[in-house]
């Protein structure tokens, strides 16, 4: 059967692989920095501007498929936090995710600028090994990416990930023809290549950047959850004076 997902649950999703793969200290997430990292406006196509309600409706109907998990208050936590389970119940590997992240935050790519873009979150030693997940993930039943038509001017042929909804999903081009990867083994066997130093390139810049906004947002979303906790904690008080004045009446 084929997992399709709204344009609020690939964004939810998204973000989740993402802060797992690329920032695993601020992982699970809570609500509130959810939302932030749904809204922010770099690594994003389209931007979205979702409020609070709709992304805990969003959250709920991913725990009710078993692709979302609730943890609660405890162990230095003040609120639910929450993290993706893609893993235990798709199976899919760092490698996977990791494209499949990018696919669903910023739409479809060239191979090339998801071999970058995917460096923030695991190693990607050279072409041949980016060819060889998307050809892994167009060969699962049923395929998760696909090649689209090569528009006038464009060198490099694109990729879309194939969990729209009906009606949703954009013209798609043949599959490719068997090539030199391994075919049906190429999903479960695809690894995570041992971490090395890759080589200067032009999207260091922007992968600092990247980082940095990043963090930004983090900060942010930590200081949301304090305003909300210290506002929590002036209606106790608010109400604990009532009381005492009640009482003294």
């Amino acid at each position: 059967m084929a997992l399709t997902f709204n344009p609020t649950e690939r964004r939810v999703l998204g973000v989740l692989v993402e802060k797992a793969l690329a920032q695993p200290q601020y992982y699970p997430m809570t609500l509130n920095a959810i939302v932030v990292a749904c809204n922010q406006k770099n690594n994003r196509d389209p931007l979205m501007e979702l409020d609070e309600e709709s992304v805990w409706n969003t959250l709920e109907v991913l725990r009710a498929g078993g692709l979302v998990s609730r943890l609660l208050p405890g162990m230095g936590s003040r609120v639910d936090r929450y993290k993706h389970e893609l893993k235990e119940r798709l199976g899919w590997e760092k490698p996977q995710r990791a494209v499949l992240c990018e696919l669903l935050l910023r739409g479809p790519q060239t191979p090339a600028e998801l071999r970058t873009r995917c460096e923030r979150m695991i190693a990607i030693d050279g072409p041949e090994l980016i060819n060889g997940i998307l050809d892994g993930l167009a060969r699962t039943d049923p395929p998760l990416v696909a090649p689209l038509p090569r528009q006038p001017g464009q060198s490099a042929t694109r990729y879309t990930h194939l969990l729209y909804p009906e009606g949703e999903q954009p013209a798609i081009s043949a599959p490719p023809a068997a090539s030199h990867s391994a075919p049906a083994a190429a999903t479960s066997s695809v690894v995570a290549p041992t971490p090395h130093a890759p080589a200067p390139h032009p999207a260091d810049g922007p992968a600092e950047r990247s980082s940095l906004s990043a963090e930004m947002e983090n900060l942010q979303a930590e200081m949301a959850e304090m305003h909300q906790a210290i506002a929590a904690l002036r209606r106790r008080i608010e109400r604990i004076e009532g009381d005492l004045g009640l009482q003294q009446a």
